[in-house]
């Protein structure tokens, strides 16, 4: 049923004028004049219309001999109609106490009988009317009346699938992105003396990222579609009408109004999501909806509509990631945007250069003899204009892109090289390498890092991949499926940043791993905590208990090196030991601990 069971029945009518409203803006509809035609010839009248009916006007979408195209809505005979939400039948306008004064009845074209059928919204609300007039006064048949309450089902059905070129959101019937961006282009084409006013572009966000992609696992797409129906009716009827909105995706929408009417727009929006949160609307799906607005003040003279669009769209993004309500448009974003494309873009020739790309090892120390007993291998970035560039401001964006397959191919045969030069030494090392979900959901990704191995003569057991994203992997049973094939051929398996984010111990029964790598944040304060020390002391006597191995990491001083060693941790990783080293010093630190 949807939220239009929690609206009121002014709400309820709000809807139904916006519905009028937008159906009035689509333009002539051939469909709708046979439908007219019909009346007339059925009915035996003179004169039959099919009208919307908004806050102010009457809209005539199609008529048969009759004069004009639109009214004022207080001189509309099909308001009673509305307002019955029922069949009216006025037989003598000149007896009607209402309409006998009426401009239509009195003076041209004078207009004596009235029938009138609603055509209902989606929500069951009158927004206009199939109507049947005559000039002098004449009853109707109840075979008449079953023709016209007919043929208003006809219209309703025909607005339903109005779809003007492509401009209207097939699931909210809301103008789509395409509609925006031709009315961006629209203001910024007026001519100099027809100079639209400083507009606002405003980006709303229901929910959190990536959300709805959740519900469709678990609802289907049907579900989903209605909640974004829901919410876009919600929105609609809390806005006022003459702010139009815009359907951008299934959970986004768009507001472009004057400058001048931008507090109006937002106060409608905090006072939605206050009647949101404090549970006055349901939804049709029981979720919790989460508005964060972007926006963009521009001249739309001087502004192109694609630099409109993607600005607010920036501000969007900023508040979605900084977790503000609102957010406006900041110089600084573009900047930001415009180096991770630069980022992005030049990746490949990363790839494919000899000075940019290199890697450093971290060792990992036993807790018990102080031994390096293996290294973490991390990537770093040279960039011939940002120069060393942090692997978090790169990483995310080329997981996001094709790029991340050679880039982890990349890496694993740099890793590969290492281990070889460690067995030459006489100091065998496992090396560990990071893979995301998307190496993982790659058809031959184990096959072909297994296949490298065997070309390089390196036993599998010295490489250990180091699984992040555990819940997007723990989402695709064949991630799970490419780790187990990397257990099976011997590769070591590590679950990383234990006890952050996601990670619980649901998850360890379901992914065959070998060491669990506890995250920073479980560590840090163990010394001056007693609570943090009874939590990492029980969660490692239990992960052993289940025979995985036990690498706490971001270890900073020797007091927490001291407490881990009381726990029986296994191994530590962090700056107290070493900082990520280059291969040779690696060597040398290893060389140096072992004769220690």
């Amino acid at each position: 049923m949807g939220v239009d069971r929690n609206l009121t029945q002014s709400e309820r009518q709000k809807l139904a004028t916006l519905e009028a409203q937008r159906l009035a803006q689509l333009g002539p509809d051939r469909s709708l004049d046979n439908i007219t035609r019909l009346v007339t010839q059925l009915l035996g009248v003179p004169t039959s219309l099919v009208t919307l009916i908004g806050e102010e006007r009457q809209w005539i979408k199609a008529k048969q001999n009759f004069p004009v195209s639109e009214t004022p809505a207080n001189l509309a005979i099909c308001q009673r109609t509305i307002e019955r939400n029922a069949l009216t039948v006025i037989e003598d306008t000149t007896l009607d106490e209402e309409y006998r004064n009426n401009p239509l009845v009195v003076a041209e074209p004078r207009i004596r009988f009235y029938a009138g059928a609603p055509v209902f919204s989606s929500e069951g609300q009158a927004m206009g009317c199939v109507c049947a007039i005559d000039y002098q006064p004449r009853s109707l048949s109840e075979r008449d009346r079953g023709i016209l309450v007919t043929l208003a089902e006809l219209a309703k059905g025909i607005f339903e699938t109005s779809n003007t070129v492509g401009f209207i959101d097939s699931v909210t019937m809301l103008p789509n992105r395409q509609k925006l961006i031709r009315d961006l282009n629209t203001l910024n084409e007026r001519a100099p003396d027809q100079a639209a006013l400083p507009a606002t572009l405003i980006f709303v966000e229901t929910t959190r990222p990536g959300y709805y992609n959740e519900l469709m696992h678990g609802f289907g797409i049907d579900a989903v579609e209605s909640q974004s129906r829901d919410v876009a009716n919600l929105l609609r009827i809390s806005l006022p009408s003459s702010q139009i909105l815009y359907a951008v995706t299934l959970s986004r929408f768009a507001i472009l109004i004057k400058q001048a009417d931008k507090q109006i727009a937002f106060t409608a929006l905090k006072a939605l999501a206050a009647r949101v949160s404090s549970g006055e609307y349901e939804t049709n799906l029981p979720t919790r909806l989460n508005l964060r607005t972007g926006y963009y003040d521009f001249d739309p003279g001087l502004t192109r509509p694609v630099d409109a669009f993607g600005r607010a769209l920036s501000a969007l993004h900023e508040a979605l990631s900084k977790r503000k309500p609102v957010m406006p448009y900041c110089v600084e974003f573009d900047q930001a945007q415009r180096r991770q494309l630069e980022l992005t873009t030049g990746f490949l020739e990363a790839l494919q250069a000899s000075d940019q790309l290199h890697l450093v090892y971290q060792p990992r120390v036993s807790l018990r003899s102080g031994e390096v007993v293996g290294v973490e291998a991390l990537l770093r970035w040279n960039h011939p204009k940002y120069g060393n560039v942090p692997p978090l401001d790169f990483i995310p964006l080329i997981s996001q892109t094709t790029l991340i397959s050679p880039l982890t191919q990349w890496v694993v045969c740099e890793a590969i090289h290492a281990i070889k030069r460690f067995e030459r030494e006489g100091v065998p090392l496992v090396v560990s390498v990071n893979v995301t979900t998307t190496n993982l959901l790659e058809e031959s990704f184990a096959l072909d890092i297994l296949d490298m191995l065997d070309e390089h003569g390196v036993s599998p057991s010295y490489l250990e991949v180091e699984c992040l994203e555990m819940e997007e992997l723990l989402q695709d049973p064949r991630a799970v499926e490419t780790i187990q094939v990397f257990r099976d051929a011997g590769v070591r398996v590590a679950l990383d940043d234990f006890g952050s984010g996601y990670s619980n111990l649901n998850y360890l029964r379901r992914i065959p791993a070998d060491v669990i790598k506890l995250d920073r944040s479980l560590v840090s304060d163990i010394d001056n905590n007693a609570g943090s020390r009874a939590i990492v002391f029980r969660l490692i006597q239990m992960l052993q208990h289940f025979g995985f191995e036990i690498v706490a990491e971001g270890i900073e001083d020797q007091a927490t090196v001291d407490r881990l060693r009381d726990f029986r941790c296994d191994a530590g990783q962090g700056y107290f030991f070493h900082p990520p080293l280059s291969l040779e010093a690696a060597l040398e630190a290893t060389r140096q601990r072992s004769s220690a």
